[in-house]
């Protein structure tokens, strides 16, 4: 649909289809105690953009573009986020007194959940790591007999020298996991956190 803009007021409208003469954005209507009415928006109160002579002030509704944020890192302060009417100085009477605007205050999460967090992201790590085959740690156990007995087999030293491997990267996810938890504990409950909890870990060797 085509729409035009009001010179006077700048609200603009449709100019054809069911619509015309209705304003493209939506109003809040605000009354006399500063009290939105209408939370949801309506159409501008006069056809084609026209000032309107109506008792309440309407602001228009800006929908809201989202902060981008890592919800692992961080949430949405709740408390002190939400709508608000934000004026616009000199605004004439019948004409738009502002915008109607979402504001999302960004928090870190707690220590708790940040330890929470790290300590998740290394039970998944290594249950990638280690091998699920059933029986293994028998057959590590049998491969290592063997070699000890001077037991010649391709598949024993394999096995061992695999599992070498498996404990190596399991103490480095191990000191990654420390590292992170220092680093929360030096951060405290609201200090800045320079580290991305998703990276340093090993989650799985060459076979």
């Amino acid at each position: 649909m085509t729409t035009a803009t009001n010179p006077t007021t700048g609200v603009e409208y449709y100019t054809q289809g069911l619509l015309d003469g209705q304003s493209v954005s939506l109003y809040v209507p605000v009354p006399a105690d500063g009290q939105v009415v209408n939370p949801t928006g309506v159409r501008w109160p006069a056809v084609n953009g026209n000032p309107h002579d109506k008792p309440e002030e309407y602001y228009k509704k800006v929908e809201p573009s989202p902060v981008p944020f890592d919800p692992e890192l961080f949430r949405i302060d709740d408390a002190n986020s939400g709508w608000i009417l934000v004026p616009t100085p000199g605004a004439l009477p019948g004409h738009p007194q502002g915008t109607y605007e979402k504001t999302e205050v960004i928090i870190r999460r707690s220590k708790d959940e940040l330890r929470q967090l790290v300590q998740g992201i290394y039970a998944r790590a290594q249950g990638e790591l280690w091998p699920q085959d059933p029986g293994y740690d028998q057959m590590y156990v049998y491969a290592k007999e063997q070699i000890a007995a001077n037991i010649e087999g391709q598949d024993f030293r394999d096995l061992v020298a695999r599992h070498e491997l498996l404990m190596s990267a399991t103490f480095a996810n191990r000191a990654r996991l420390n590292q992170l938890n220092a680093e929360i504990e030096a951060a405290g409950e609201s200090g800045p956190l320079d580290f991305n909890p998703r990276e340093g870990w090993i989650n799985g060797i060459e076979p």
